[in-house]
Order: structure tokens, then C-alpha cells, then sequence
């Protein structure tokens, strides 16, 4: 049986993670803060963009409140693989002054730009630059 609307669980997940800070490594961040997540065609079908914003920004908050408890600043940052059909959220410190990506990268304020992208509902397209939702966090 599929879980039509799995982000109350995957927020669980994500909120008791542990936060990796590493501000000499910039790789090691990235992949030690990357979750991925992935919808069945009938949850893609369930779910609305608005609990898709939801969730992104309650891993958002969720994250803020683990480096508020720690006293350091990340870059929370989310985008869609097209490739792989996949959400993707992960945090880097500022400190590095770039998003860990060797693509070009477009950093946009709307995070329904993502979002639609992820549940299929704007055009299929591998972008070039790479739309990135950037957010300082705490």
C-alpha cells in the first residue's frame, strides 16, 4: 500500500537527522546534509504543490532550529533532479561562498519554480543554469 502523502513521515526523518558541519569541506557537507526524496506516480497524482512548499519549508525550520542549538549559520538550498525525478535538500556553510554544484546555477526566490518542476507540472528540461532555492539559515 502507497502512503499518498508521505511528508509528515519523511519530515521525521529529515528534523531528527544530524546536521554535518564541516566548513573546510564543502563536498563533505553537501553529502552529509543531502536527503533526496521521491514520489510514486500516485502520490505524485495526490499531492498538491502547496503540501510540497509545506514540507520543504518545515525541513527548513526544522533544520534552523538544529543550528540555533549549535550557533552556525548554513545555506539550506533545494532543487529538483531531473535526471533521477528526485527533491533534493541539502545545507552548506556560507563560508564557502557557493553552492557545491559544477554546474551553472540559478538561484530563485520562488520555490514553487522547484516544486512544479518536481510533481511534473512545468515543462520536462535538464535547465541550464540549474534552478536552486537558496536559503540562509538560522
Amino acid at each position: 500500500m502507497v502512503v499518498l502523502n508521505p511528508f509528515v513521515e519523511w519530515l521525521d526523518e529529515v528534523a531528527a537527522d544530524t546536521v554535518v558541519i564541516r566548513p573546510d569541506d564543502i563536498n563533505a557537507e553537501a553529502r552529509g546534509n543531502l536527503w533526496t526524496f521521491a514520489l510514486e506516480p500516485e502520490q505524485q497524482a495526490a499531492v498538491t504543490t502547496a503540501e510540497v512548499e509545506e514540507f520543504v519549508q518545515a525541513v527548513a525550520a526544522a533544520r534552523a532550529r538544529s543550528l540555533a542549538e549549535c550557533g552556525h549559520a548554513m545555506l539550506f538550498y533545494c532543487w529538483h533532479d531531473v535526471q533521477a525525478g528526485q527533491l533534493r535538500l541539502s545545507l552548506v556553510s556560507p563560508l564557502h561562498g557557493r553552492l557545491p554544484f559544477a554546474c551553472d546555477v540559478e538561484r530563485v526566490s520562488d520555490l514553487n519554480v522547484i516544486v512544479r518542476g518536481f510533481l511534473q507540472l512545468a515543462p520536462f528540461s535538464a535547465a541550464s543554469p540549474l534552478p536552486v532555492w537558496v536559503r540562509e539559515l538560522p
